[in-house]
């Protein structure tokens, strides 16, 4: 049987996305708890258990930057992706009932009026699209719908006020509302929405030692957005740097600290690296799912072991156990 060249070459990956002159990819790192470790059997994970993510930036050199995603946050970035994905439905869905720019002016947000109140004679639209204080027009407008709401039973036209409200709203928050007008959100790049964006951390054991005997260690920071207006709407960057670590002799907590820049230009090996890579709907999900889907297959592979070691420790300590005189 010939040999599976990519398996050996790659051991380890979870899933890796391919574009002309990047890849992002995701290795499992995942190890069980054992007796090393301040930690208990049923705990599973050991404390150094992650996943490497990594975008290859420079093909040609081999330069990539990388960072660890804990597996406990796993469960998080695939929440906000799914706040994420409702929106890029909405979006389509709102786009494909508005299909031209002005479609927006056609439904009830710009039809139905207002009988009273100082918003009286206007549209809840058109009261929207004119202000220029936008986040105070949507609280102005949510305060109408609230207002209405108490007495939605008594008065059947509060209905309708309130659904041309809610679509004011939702066409606003869509961009779909006068994407040209005065006041409306930017064009570009939109706005953005993080998915993860966690503290700068270390790799404890990456240490490089200058001349003048300070000790750098090797740092990442990754940042996943989320940019609804974008063709590729999900964003990952990865930095990597050297840096001193002190420690805080109070709480034994980290603080990063930068070096002069002199440094960095004496030592092209530990130059810092910042590479970002646009993904799909469909990659991004894909990434996530693969982590998540994994930590549960991994969980469940060890768990039968873990726990029967857990139960060993457990009838020991029963018979070990005495009352107290």
């Amino acid at each position: 049987m010939a040999e599976n060249e990519k398996a050996q070459r790659y051991a380890g990956q979870l899933i890796s996305i391919r574009r002309k002159t990047q890849v992002l990819s995701v290795n499992d790192r995942l190890s069980h708890v054992d007796e090393s470790v301040d930690a208990t059997y049923l705990e599973l994970l050991h404390p150094a258990a992650v996943y490497r993510m990594s975008i290859l930036g420079d093909i040609q050199k081999g330069l990539s930057s990388t960072a660890n995603i804990r597996p406990e946050d796993v469960e998080s970035i695939w929440l906000r992706l799914q706040f994420a994905e409702q929106k890029l439905f909405d979006r389509m869905a709102m786009r494909n009932a508005a299909p031209t720019g002005d479609a927006a002016s056609g439904s009830d947000a710009f039809a139905v009026t207002f009988t009273m109140g100082r918003l009286k004679g206007k549209t809840p639209g058109g009261f929207l699209r004119e202000s220029q204080d936008k986040a105070a027009a949507v609280k102005e407008l949510q305060s109408q719908y609230d207002f209405l709401t108490k007495n939605v039973g008594r008065y059947s036209g509060n209905q309708k006020v309130m659904d041309a409200i809610k679509d004011a709203i939702e066409y606003y928050e869509l961009h779909s509302m006068d994407q040209e007008g005065a006041g409306s959100p930017p064009s570009g790049d939109g706005y953005a929405y993080e998915i993860y964006d966690p503290p700068e951390k270390t790799y404890r054991k990456n240490t490089v030692t200058l001349k003048d005997g300070r000790t750098l260690t090797k740092c990442y920071k990754i940042q996943i957005l989320f940019i609804p207006s974008n063709d590729y709407p999900y964003q990952v960057q990865i930095n990597n740097r050297y840096a001193l670590i002190d420690k805080d002799p109070r709480n034994g907590l980290e603080k990063i600290r930068s070096v002069e820049k002199d440094v960095y230009r004496d030592n092209e090996d530990i130059r810092p690296l910042q590479y970002k890579m646009s993904l799909t709907s469909g990659e991004m999900v894909s990434v996530v799912c693969s982590m998540k889907e994994n930590l549960q297959y991994y969980k469940s592979c060890v768990y039968a072991s873990m726990r029967t070691l857990d139960q060993k420790l457990q009838a020991a300590n029963r018979k070990a156990w005495k009352p107290k005189p």
